[in-house]
């Protein structure tokens, strides 16, 4: 069988996991709702080693309280890059009003090396960090990216394990 739409095949892929991995989330509780016990509404699902929050939306971090997750170690699954920059930062999310930053941990070479492309599908697993000038110089992001950072949801997330699921860089 030739695929002649290639882009359309991909993103028929992307919603088939996504869909895939909120049902297996939500089959794995005892009452099918999710690790929450309710509908989800109210908190995240947590992995179950209780280290970090598992998220398929980033949504959930900067549409709730973003300064509240700041310290949580979380980890951003099968999210879609949605802009690169210079420094090798990236945002997630949906649209340029509906994202969060994603800086690399400076330290770690493997991180470093990686680049990223607008369309990959990702896993992230980090730390929330408040959006700062200080922070931008200290985890070298560029000042602008960070700056956008502090105006919409005043976090980004310190990335100290990335993943790449499916990259739309050939």
């Amino acid at each position: 069988m030739k695929i002649r739409n290639v882009p359309l095949a991909i993103a028929l892929l992307v919603v088939g996991l996504t869909l895939s991995t909120t049902v297996c989330a939500q089959s794995s509780s005892p009452n099918g709702q999710g690790a929450t016990g309710n509908d989800g509404a109210n908190a995240p699902q947590s992995t179950s080693n209780g280290d970090a929050t598992v998220l398929i939306d980033p949504a959930k971090i900067y549409n709730e309280n973003p300064m509240g997750w700041v310290g949580k170690a979380v980890i951003l699954q099968n999210v879609t890059v949605e802009d690169t920059n210079n420094s090798g930062a990236f945002w997630v999310g949906s649209d340029n009003d509906h994202r969060i930053l994603v800086v690399k941990q400076q330290d770690n070479d493997n991180l470093k090396a990686m680049t990223f492309h607008k369309g990959d599908v990702v896993t992230i697993t980090g730390t929330v960090e408040a959006a700062s000038r200080y922070m931008a110089q200290e985890k070298s992001a560029e000042p602008g990216s960070m700056h956008d950072a502090q105006k919409t949801s005043g976090v980004f997330v310190l990335a100290t394990k990335l993943y790449v699921a499916s990259s739309t860089h050939k």
